[in-house]
């Protein structure tokens, strides 16, 4: 029987209090996985603030630079665009990272360099990891 390799999940997630939505999509360049507006009905909540997200496809993996080298492609090009919007309408980003682990395999690597933590900075973003076994 094969075993389940561990598999890495990222999200990146800008939210605040409001900012127009479609305004995101345009500076990043791809469609989001889910959006909602402040005071909007969520499946199981009311939504408490404005958010964009966008969920980037799992990665078989024990690094999770190699979850950080696909969101950095995406977003270099467009940061400063994208730093500047997050500024002016005050909004928080965040990175959640979720880690499934294969029993089998070495815990995965957890490494975040300067360049990357730059980029988090100009995002004003925070990270989130959660693993599972």
């Amino acid at each position: 029987m094969k075993h389940k390799s561990t598999t890495i999940r990222l999200s990146f997630c800008i939210y605040g209090d409001y900012f127009e939505v479609d305004k995101v999509t345009d500076i990043i360049g791809l469609s989001p996985t889910e959006t909602a507006y402040k005071g909007d009905q969520l499946k199981y909540r009311v939504s408490e603030e404005t958010f964009w997200e966008y969920n980037f496809a799992p990665l078989e993996t024990l690094l999770i630079e190699d979850n950080l080298q696909v969101f950095a492609a995406q977003i270099i090009p467009c940061l400063p665009a994208l730093s500047s919007f997050i500024k002016a309408f005050a909004l928080t980003s965040k990175l959640l990272f979720c880690v499934e682990m294969s029993p089998e395999e070495s815990c995965p690597a957890i490494v975040f360099d300067n360049k990357i933590l730059d980029i988090l900075h100009r995002l004003n973003a925070w990270i989130d990891i959660d693993m599972y076994k």
